[in-house]
């Protein structure tokens, strides 16, 4: 039951972190942590998650094999093989991971030794994560004008970002008042905070991939901080802007591997990638504006290999969004954001695909 509540709370916490990243009537991390809130209390899981508040970050990432992540596992997200009623899970070797992947014969992405993975890959950045930058501000005395920036000035600051967003912003001051007295032990969680990513390609399975490391930790110490990796598609489709507006769905094959141990919630470390939930979202056009197409929450889950596969997939974009890429020189993006994890797991993008609206693959 312990892990049922915690799982409940890992969702709640999801939906807030999603629904800030979102267009400028969601740019308030706050806000979504509200809207989620409300949300989470007229759900079933309202019980579970109101029961779940005091657990801790390794309750809900020891939760992530309820039967809602199960079920995602299920379709591709378990990389161990069973071997019956009587008989435990066995691990499968990283070595097999080629194997899971469904779309790279059909992908526009793909990635070699040499691949400048700059040109189309950065991290997306939102408002509230600025709070770290001003909180150095602080610590100097002066801001990136050289003026004077001190703790009133940061109150003042983000009293009137949670008046423009409808948001209770008081905790900020609670925050920088203990990083600068050093007391880390008992933060709040900061919501919305993305993690710094380093890009790389490493070879897995004999294939090339995106090799995504998440370099942060919220201030609470516990859990790593939100990678958020936005593809610019216009770049992908870079002499061929003529073929962005027949796209109807996006597909991503992609790996999570162990890095750290993950510890359960009864001391138990073990060298597996745990969760991987999050959201994947297309930011096309619709009647000349950026839209914010999301997916389901995706959940994959894996406690005997070190590794877990996933399939990403995109709302139909020309059926249910009527949206589409545009030739235009406006940014347009694909984005994967995974949700905090206690474990330190990088994740492998193996491929991208576009498919029409009849599902057949777009080829340039």
């Amino acid at each position: 039951m312990k892990r049922f509540f915690a799982a409940a709370l890992a969702l709640t916490l999801t939906a807030a972190m999603f629904t800030a990243c979102g267009d400028d009537s969601s740019s308030s991390s706050k806000a979504a942590s509200s809207a989620a809130s409300s949300a989470a209390e007229s759900s079933s899981a309202a019980e579970a998650s109101s029961a779940a508040e005091a657990s801790s970050a390794d309750d809900a990432s020891s939760a992530a094999d309820t039967s809602s992540v199960a079920d995602a596992s299920s379709e591709g997200g378990d990389a161990s093989s069973e071997g019956g009623d009587d008989e435990a899970p066995q691990p499968v070797d990283i070595s097999e991971a080629a194997k899971s992947l469904k779309n790279l014969e059909n992908a526009q992405v793909t990635f070699t030794a040499d691949t400048d993975v700059t040109a189309i890959v950065n991290d997306l950045a939102e408002c509230f994560s600025s709070i770290k930058q001003d909180v150095e501000y602080v610590k100097a005395g002066k801001n990136d004008k050289d003026k004077d920036f001190t703790v009133e000035d940061f109150d003042k600051k983000w009293g009137k970002r949670g008046e423009k967003y409808g948001i209770d912003a008081t905790y900020e001051s609670d925050y920088v008042k203990k990083v600068l007295e050093g007391d880390t032990d008992d933060l709040i969680y900061i919501y919305g905070d993305e993690s710094r990513c380093k890009y790389s390609v490493e070879e897995v399975a004999g294939v090339p991939m995106l090799k995504v490391e998440i370099l942060d930790k919220y201030p609470d110490g516990v859990n790593y901080e939100m990678p958020k990796i936005q593809f610019n598609v216009a770049e992908i489709f870079k002499g061929h802007e003529e073929l962005l507006p027949t796209v109807n769905t996006v597909k991503v094959d992609m790996i999570q591997r162990a890095v750290g141990d993950y510890v359960n919630d009864e001391g138990v470390a073990s060298h597996v990638p745990n969760y991987c939930m999050g959201k994947f979202v297309v930011q096309a056009q619709k009647n000349g504006k950026m839209t914010w197409d999301e997916t389901d929450e995706f959940s994959f889950s894996e406690y005997t290999s070190e590794w877990l596969y996933g399939e990403l997939v995109s709302n139909e974009l020309l059926i249910w969004k009527n949206s589409e890429f545009a030739n235009t020189t406006e940014e347009q993006h694909v984005t994967i954001m995974r949700w905090a994890l206690p474990n330190d797991a990088c994740l492998y993008i193996a491929d991208i695909a576009f498919y029409d609206i009849d599902g057949n693959p777009i080829k340039f």
